[in-house]
């Protein structure tokens, strides 16, 4: 296949996914500053985790016959968890904050109310809402994006005086005018943008990665003998902070019939910035820690795997980095906005060529 073939299918193929990347720069738009936003809207005030009176909540759900998969901190305002469970054959989201109260209760089959329009829009830009499948062509499309940001440094910077003329010349032609300002604008969030591709590429195959690199994550063996008085959600809660002094709850995994042990997920002093930690503590249900995993000082594997995410999304950078996150996706709806004029411009232009050379 000639390189100029190549190109041809290379541009038509961009076409085709051009709205999806749309799609995907604004969804990711909106998500942002999900959780912060949510966290407004709702109007409860940041709390410190009263680790009882939040294990009491949780203990109540329990008695009402929820089976809680796992917890996570809300990602907004300090103090905010949500409880996914199942409840009376429904799938809920329970929000819970450190005092032990209820904020909000919400079906997962809403979509739109009581704040689930984040997690609809979450889910759509994570994998289509069309699970293996979504993630793999989300994949594909985000490999395309990124050879597209890669063949225009490579091509253009050859001539990127030429095109920077281009764009101040008030006199040029449209077509002309526009390749300037593609360009100028294109390379001034290329880098960045070409980070958040990549990582978001990656992050679509995240398990096939770390089976790549060699990214396990073990888990305590489970013990036969029976604790009589097994250590409670609260005790459990104090031990994993004190395993690591000044960190932060995340998340957490209660014990199960499989599962002999809580596992905790804590931001640690140390470790990479991102809202949701990657250090781990398994608590056995003797009130022992069974094992656990230091963040601040995993492997090189393990690094590259913990990096997707905080790439992806800017946090690696804490709210600087959040904000140029935010600025790649307008960046990328700019740049298809000029893409898809200049293809139009050249169109028209070819096609009344044509018609001049038939007559």
């Amino acid at each position: 296949m000639s390189f100029a073939t190549f190109r041809i299918i290379h541009r038509w193929l961009s076409l085709i996914f051009v709205t999806l990347w749309i799609l995907q720069a604004a969804s990711g738009l909106v998500i942002a500053f999900r959780a912060d936003i949510d966290d407004f809207l709702i109007g409860n005030p940041a709390r410190e985790t009263d680790a009882q009176a939040f294990a009491n909540a949780v203990e109540s759900l329990q008695k009402e016959g929820a089976d809680i998969s796992s917890i996570w901190i809300s990602g907004g305002r300090d103090g905010q968890y949500d409880a996914y469970l199942m409840r009376d054959g429904d799938s809920q989201t329970v929000r819970i904050d450190g005092a032990g109260n209820r904020i909000r209760e919400r079906s997962d089959s809403a979509l739109f109310s009581e704040g689930a329009v984040f997690e609809t829009v979450t889910q759509f830009h994570k994998s289509l809402m069309l699970g293996t499948v979504g993630y793999l062509f989300l994949c594909v499309s985000g490999l395309l994006l990124a050879s597209n940001i890669i063949f225009a440094i490579v091509m253009g910077w050859s001539r990127r005086r030429r095109f920077k003329e281009f764009a101040k010349a008030n006199s040029a032609p449209l077509g002309v005018s526009l390749s300037g300002w593609h360009w100028r604008v294109g390379l001034w969030g290329a880098l960045p943008a070409l980070i958040v591709v990549l990582a978001g590429a990656a992050l679509t195959q995240a398990d096939a990665l770390d089976e790549a690199i060699n990214v396990t994550e073990p888990t305590p063996d489970n013990v036969d003998s029976i604790v009589e008085t097994p250590v409670g959600l609260a005790e459990a809660i104090e031990t994993a902070l004190a395993e690591y002094p000044g960190s932060e709850l995340i998340a957490i995994s209660l014990p199960s019939e499989t599962r002999q042990w809580y596992r905790f997920r804590l931001k640690a002093p140390g470790e990479m910035p991102r809202l949701y930690g990657a250090t781990r503590v398994y608590v056995g249900l003797g009130g022992d820690v069974l094992m656990s995993h230091d963040a601040a000082n995993s492997s090189a594997n393990e690094r590259l795997s913990e990096a997707l995410y905080p790439l992806h999304t800017g946090q690696i950078g804490d709210l600087p980095g959040r904000l140029i996150n935010f600025a790649v996706g307008i960046w990328l709806l700019v740049m298809a906005y000029f893409g898809i004029r200049l293809w139009l411009t050249r169109r028209a232009v070819g096609q009344r060529s044509a018609r001049s050379a038939d007559r």
